[in-house]
């Protein structure tokens, strides 16, 4: 039988009610924190309120009695990296905070992709993403969440999509905002830092776990990581030799046109896929990719030229951002878990799998748990409750 806890903190994530609230606390100057505002609070009796209501379904014997904290959650400003900028920008995210509870770890969450602005957590509305946050946070910990560059205050660039290193400082600089939020504000952080991040925010997460080890100023306690593609070079493999539609293509033009502009490759659509379908993109907006006509057939979508680039591995720019992005094969000092479905047909096992071997030849404390028969929708939530789960069982 399944653990009670799995089938409660399923029915938990899914959506609560909060309320705004518009006071104002004194600023504080930091190194990495700019500023920052209350956006909503959400109270230990709504939180309560709505988990007797989705177990009451339940048997008794399946109801685990759970205990939230109120949360607090806030915009921070802060200031980071981007690409080919010389000077720091500004981003920004959304920190959550727990009322209730003294002593707390920080968790790093990064999200998943994102296509739709208003659904950024610095606005913190009542999206899938958003409410694993809260929960988080009403669970009894600090959950530090970048928008990510591109997004939020950092609108006016462009989103890097699955960009390591960009990802990784993004979301890095926001976990040391949000210590300086809370050690400013009397705040009390314990000694414990968790990662966790799902498909973009699975990537995102490896990335700035590898990161925060060669870093060397914080610890990473624990890491999950979902259905990321962090094997870039194979992974671009398997799709270039796809025969068949996917409905993914257009994530996957998204990450080509990033690592054209970002690595100053500069070529036109036209080299990399066949017409009418080139001309059918802006090549001054990476967004118009997932609007535009195309064929979702790779083997009628790209050029010849390109392909046999990549499939022939031949010494390219392209291929040298592959390599770049790359982040299966590398070893964590802390423990990490891959968590994939068998049947995700969008971030295609391979990479959890590759993962796991690269890491457990260089002697990593690692797991790699299948979901059966999930695919990259389905598995989501399974995801989520094998980490909460763990993440309570080290906190």
């Amino acid at each position: 039988m399944k653990s009670p806890i799995f089938y409660v903190l399923g029915l938990i994530i899914l959506s609560y009610s909060c309320k705004s609230d518009t006071e104002e606390l004194p600023k504080t100057h930091n190194e990495v924190l700019v500023d920052f505002s209350l956006v909503k609070k959400i109270s230990s009796a709504e939180l309560s309120d709505l988990y007797t209501n989705l177990v009451s379904v339940l048997p008794s014997d399946l109801v685990l009695p759970l205990t939230f904290s109120d949360v607090t959650i806030y915009k921070l400003t802060y200031k980071t990296n981007y690409p080919g900028e010389t000077s720091k920008v500004l981003a920004s995210g959304a920190l959550v905070v727990p009322d209730q509870i003294n002593s707390k770890p920080i968790l790093s969450l990064q999200h998943g992709t994102l296509t739709n602005p208003n659904e950024i957590p610095s606005l913190f509305a009542g999206t899938f993403q958003n409410n694993v946050a809260a929960l988080l946070g009403g669970l009894g910990f600090y959950v530090s969440y970048p928008d990510y560059l591109g997004y939020g205050d950092k609108k006016a660039f462009h989103h890097l999509y699955e960009h390591g290193a960009s990802l990784a400082s993004a979301s890095y600089d926001m976990l040391l905002a949000s210590r300086e939020f809370l050690l400013s504000n009397d705040h009390h952080v314990d000694d414990k830092l968790f990662l966790i991040g799902y498909s973009e925010g699975g990537y995102a997460t490896m990335a700035l776990h590898q990161h925060i080890e060669k870093e060397g100023k914080l610890t990473v306690t624990a890491a999950s990581v979902g259905a990321g593609a962090y094997n870039k070079s194979g992974f671009a493999l398997e799709v270039l030799a796809l025969e068949v539609e996917s409905p993914f293509m257009r994530s996957y033009l998204w990450v080509l046109d990033t690592y054209n502009r970002v690595y100053h490759i500069n070529k036109p659509w036209s080299y990399y896929i066949n017409e009418p379908y080139a001309s059918n993109i802006d090549q001054n907006d990476p967004l118009s990719i997932l609007t535009a006509d195309i064929n979702m057939n790779p083997s009628k979508l790209f050029t010849q030229s390109f392909k046999s680039e990549v499939l022939e591995k031949h010494d390219s720019p392209f291929n040298g951002a592959l390599k770049d992005n790359d982040r299966f094969d590398w070893k964590p000092n802390a423990p990490i878990r891959l968590i994939y479905g068998t049947k995700d047909d969008y971030v295609f096992p391979s990479n959890s799998i590759t993962a796991y071997e690269a890491m457990k030849a260089k002697g990593a404390d690692v797991t790699l748990i299948p979901l059966e028969n999930k695919d990259h929708g389905t598995a989501v939530t399974d995801f989520t409750i094998n980490t909460v789960i763990w993440f309570l069982s080290l906190k």
